[in-house]
């Protein structure tokens, strides 16, 4: 039996002890009338989340909530299912003091968000009341506006550029290993020259290393267990993070710096150059020209290393899978790409429609952010419900964007198909859509990001032919959507 196995053995034992110390919760009535996934004896379907996760338990109770709810007991917890467009909704427009992403902190939410602020500290996800607004709108105003986006054009065009440009050097064809890693490095270097002016942010694989320990570590439930048991025994503090979570918490803070350094060092030799976007960001929030960042600039330097890059990646790589799985698309892309002028912002950015018709089905069918958390913070309810529902404290509600875009009941029988012909001319608003988010916590940087895989991908197509080497590439769920393997490309000249 290896180190990890009798650790982890010795873990479960010890939470099962501590669960049997608390007061038992009974499921019934809990719900009337909401089917219940039923699990083990006062674990309850415990068992089923850690050993496989989330995603798995999810799936089974979507399985099961015909009616667009479900709900199962985990340990001491209640976690429900809402997987109907109109509860959905519901849910993501409730404030932050009737269910927000991390809940409590003096408990055990099982929440993502929870374990996430205890590796990157306080963030925009934690935020709740009237200052969430503005500073969502301070993002909003950098990254979801077109004049915004349009002055960073040339900036991501260079980026782009220099980063397919190196996918194959002088040499071609050229084999490349793992087409998802060099997106996600143009990301990176792409955030780091936004804010910093640090166009080495990708280099060494630091960041993206750390990035993906953090994804790993805030979908794993685990983490949870183990931060609970600390509680429980009071080794820990509410909210703080425990003696792992603050080692790599350090680290964050030491590629920050690294950054902070860069953008000081180009302040300097540029006094006159417009703002970096982090310094912007700063500015509109309170702070100065120079000096320190504002509180909510200072924040988002690490919540930026966790996030902001996947989503490009993401639908670079899997825009690769289904164009060459459908020749027929690509040869309509390839057309519209080679009538167009892609140096121009306007034309790339809303004037390509095919363009835009194959990125919203990559979206619709892989949505990066698959599904979101909330945590019952006050007893209401779900008004949306066919049936009387009434959510209570510390209940941990999931839900799916993944199963609403690629449901037959929304989208009819081609509802798993790669067709982008579907948004050509629009499509039926009735349909849902929520690839990032809804509502007054949907996605702040959509379009930055949106706008920045296009490009990537059209540089990329207009300067080789690209083959996926293999056609068994499958969606695996975890925290975020990825391929089940990774992704091997053949570059040749066109």
């Amino acid at each position: 039996m290896g180190p990890r196995i009798i650790v982890t053995a010795a873990v479960g034992l010890l939470m099962l002890v501590g669960f049997l110390t608390f007061k038992s919760v009974s499921s019934d009535d809990v719900l009337p009338g909401v089917p219940e996934l039923k699990g083990v004896p006062i674990l309850g379907a415990l068992p089923v989340y850690l050993k496989h996760g989330a995603p798995r338990l999810l799936g089974k109770l979507i399985a099961l909530g015909d009616d667009g709810i479900s709900y199962a007991k985990v340990g001491n917890k209640f976690l429900v299912s809402v997987h109907s467009p109109a509860m959905i909704r519901e849910v993501l427009t409730y404030s932050g003091e009737i269910a927000s992403r991390d809940g409590d902190p003096g408990r055990v939410s099982w929440s993502p968000f929870s374990t996430l602020q205890r590796l990157i500290g306080h963030n925009l996800f934690n935020n709740v009341g009237p200052e969430t607004s503005h500073q969502r709108n301070v993002f909003i105003r950098e990254f979801n506006n077109t004049k915004s986006n349009c002055e960073k054009f040339d900036t991501i065009q260079r980026m782009a550029t220099e980063h397919v440009n190196a996918l194959a050097g002088d040499g071609l064809p050229a084999e490349i290993s793992n087409i998802t890693n060099r997106a996600d490095n143009f990301a990176l270097a792409l955030w780091g020259e936004t804010l910093y002016g640090n166009p080495q942010n990708h280099v060494g694989g630091r960041v993206l290393h750390l990035s993906e320990t953090i994804l790993d570590l805030a979908g794993n439930p685990w983490p949870s267990i183990w931060y609970g048991f600390q509680l429980f025994l009071k080794l820990v503090s509410p909210g703080e993070p425990t003696r792992s979570e603050a080692r790599l918490r350090a680290k964050v803070a030491k590629i920050v710096d690294g950054n902070m350094g860069i953008l000081e060092e180009y302040e300097r030799d540029n006094p006159d150059a417009p703002l970096k976007t982090i310094r912007n960001l700063s500015v509109m929030s309170g702070g100065g020209r120079t000096g320190p960042l504002s509180p909510f600039a200072s924040e988002f330097t690490s919540l930026n290393i966790f996030g902001g890059h996947h989503s490009m990646g993401s639908n670079i790589t899997w825009s690769l899978i289904e164009l060459n799985k459908h020749p027929e698309c690509m040869k309509k892309l390839m057309a519209e790409i080679d009538s167009a002028n892609t140096a121009d912002f306007a034309t790339i950015n809303s004037k390509m429609p095919y363009l835009d018709a194959v990125i919203m089905e990559i979206n619709r069918l892989y949505p990066v952010v698959h599904a979101t958390v909330r945590v019952v913070n006050r007893e209401t309810l779900l008004a949306s419900s066919e049936k009387p529902v009434v959510l209570k404290p510390g209940m941990l509600i999931y839900l799916s964007y993944l199963h609403l875009q690629t449901s037959t009941k929304y989208w009819g029988p081609d509802a798993k198909e790669f067709i982008p012909e579907r948004f050509l001319g629009g499509y039926n608003k009735d349909q849902p859509l929520m690839s990032f988010g809804y509502g007054p916590r949907n996605c702040v940087g959509y379009q930055f990001a949106i706008l920045a895989g296009k490009v990537f991908l059209v540089k990329l197509l207009q300067k080789y032919r690209v083959a996926v080497r293999d056609h068994d590439h499958k969606m695996k769920v975890n925290t975020l959507i990825e391929t089940s393997k990774p992704v091997a490309v053949t570059l040749a000249p066109r």
